[in-house]
């Protein structure tokens, strides 16, 4: 999954990933020119342009840094923590997480160097992506760059997480049952209220929280269903990755 490229003077690496007070730091001009250099390929391509997330920048700043303090190139140093936990520790939020990272001697070499090397070059015009952060680093003659690219996730509360997903079926048609406490539907796996036994449960996990499962989206339409209860749950582990847990009920 991981490749290092060396190009002249220009060393290179990617890396793919299938899926407190923080303050922002303003984009040197640098990395905004890296950034522009990104978007103006995705756009002579009419690939979305992407946008810039803060959380992301920071992680990608914070490898650079430890890149360039102990003058290595790698995605995972030693010690530090995988790309997709640092970055959701940093503030991101996403399904989906790039990573190209470069040494060289001066700033305009690593956009050529990544588009010349395909690995890098799929990274940055990666159809599924919408954000990226940059991060740039000297270090005495020597410069680390860090590009993160991911499809970024809207981080909801679990009150936001039922109440998106309760709009989906309102408009269906449905009726919403109160669920009282949503804690104890997801540790005990309770799903009857009171006499009334359920027609249909669905559990699932998506990164997508207004999109219902395709076979879920199926009952629903059934005109036999009119109630519905919507749980949302803790996520299970932390992989860094964003996603929804839902147990939806059909009454």
């Amino acid at each position: 999954m991981c490749a290092t490229l060396s190009m002249g003077r220009v060393m290179l690496a990617l890396l793919v990933c299938v899926s407190g007070l923080i303050t922002a730091q303003k984009k040197t001009s640098s990395e905004q020119d890296l950034m522009d250099a990104v978007n103006r390929e995705r756009k002579a391509r009419e690939l979305p342009i992407l946008k810039w997330d803060e959380g992301l920048a920071r992680a990608a700043r914070k490898h650079a840094e430890l890149m360039a303090e102990q003058k290595l190139l790698e995605h995972q140093l030693p010690d530090e923590l995988e790309l997709a936990v640092r970055a959701h520790d940093a503030g991101a939020s996403f399904s989906h997480i790039t990573e190209n990272i470069g040494v060289a001697d001066w700033a305009n070499a690593f956009h050529e160097g990544w588009m010349q090397s395909p690995g890098h070059r799929a990274n940055i015009l990666d159809p599924h992506i919408d954000s990226i952060g940059i991060g740039l680093v000297e270090e005495g003659q020597r410069l680390y760059a860090v590009e993160d690219f991911s499809l970024a996730v809207e981080p909801l509360s679990i009150e936001e997480q039922q109440k998106r997903v309760g709009e989906v079926l309102v408009a269906r048609g449905f009726h919403l049952l109160n669920i009282g406490d949503a804690k104890k539907f997801c540790e005990s796996g309770k799903e009857v209220i009171g006499s009334r036994r359920p027609g249909y449960i669905a559990r699932y996990k998506t990164s997508n929280i207004s999109q219902l499962p395709e076979d879920l989206e199926k009952q629903v339409h059934l005109p036999r269903f009119k109630s519905a209860l919507v749980v949302a749950c803790p996520q299970e582990e932390d992989t860094g990755f964003t996603t929804f847990r839902m147990i939806i009920v059909l009454y």
